[in-house]
């Protein structure tokens, strides 16, 4: 209780010093929860540009699925875990006359269109083994040539996705830099909130180590005080935070909602208070030496 009393006496014996860091603090918890959102919004938005990606794999006229090689190239990709559906000229004939019933009214009579691996549901990072598996087999495919740019062509297929997939991987790169940069400045920020702290009350703190106070009475103070600062801080945050959480989820709700569960909040504020305190002692410490 003592230890709490003192805390409470360095708060409110400067009220404007203790309102500000509040308020910085409330900033700060308040922007890494954006970051949250903005992490999962624009992984979100990776996952569902990388979903519509797909690979159309066609046969030459003298494979089937019941040709050897197109059964392991199947296996191989099934055991990728890669989502493999097989299609028959004539399924794919269906579905022409469904889609474009004027283009399969002219193909229908000789049906030209080759049988065809889809293959869609693919990680970003399995696109180069899915690749392997892929290029080990191109002689099953219709023609491959390097030169020749058309849509049946993998390999132009697999050129135009590895564009994707480098600017997926770059916006990946931005955000992580993002939340680093902003880590670092909170960090930054909090060591010069203590800092001013520490010099303000430096004469109170010389003489209570000259008359040989226990040092849990020097450092147990700002711990508390950093634990106290850290509460009220996140109350103010997340009560911020969820206001314009729920704003934007009734605004856009038929684009994105993003949730949190109340035990991703309380052990959120578990982890603030906890840091908040162990900032504190460990700052003082080193000021004080």
């Amino acid at each position: 209780m003592r230890l709490l009393k003192y805390a409470l006496k360095n708060i409110f014996r400067n009220t404007f010093l203790s309102i500000s860091s509040v308020l910085v603090l409330t900033l700060l918890m308040f922007f890494i929860n954006i970051l949250f959102v903005i992490h999962d919004v624009s992984f979100n938005i990776i996952k569902e540009i990388n979903n519509k990606l797909s690979i159309s794999l066609y046969l030459s006229d003298e494979y089937d699925r019941n040709t050897l090689d197109v059964t392991d190239l199947i296996q191989d990709l099934d055991d990728a875990w890669v989502d493999v559906t097989y299609k028959t000229k004539d399924v794919i004939l269906d579905e022409m006359r469904v889609s474009e019933p004027d283009l399969a009214k002219i193909v229908e009579r000789t049906n030209p269109l080759p049988d065809t691996i889809l293959l869609n549901n693919i990680d970003l990072q399995d696109y180069d083994n899915i690749n392997q598996i892929i290029e080990s087999k191109l002689y099953l495919l219709i023609s491959n040539d390097v030169d020749q740019e058309y849509f049946a062509n993998y390999t132009t297929q697999y050129k135009k996705i590895q564009n994707i997939i480098w600017v997926l991987h770059i916006l990946q790169i931005g955000l992580y830099i993002i939340i680093a940069i902003f880590l670092v400045s909170i960090a930054i920020i909090v060591y010069s909130i203590i800092g001013n702290f520490i010099y303000y009350y430096r004469d109170e703190i010389y003489i209570t180590r000259l008359v040989w106070w226990a040092r849990q009475f020097i450092y147990g103070p700002f711990a508390l005080q950093g634990m106290i600062y850290s509460l009220l801080a996140y109350i103010c945050s997340a009560s911020f935070f969820l206001f314009v959480l729920q704003s934007v989820n009734t605004a856009f709700g038929e684009l994105y909602i993003f949730s949190l569960h109340p035990l991703i909040l309380l052990w959120e504020c578990v982890l603030f208070v906890l840091i908040g305190g162990l900032s504190w002692y460990s700052s003082s410490k080193k000021y004080l030496k």
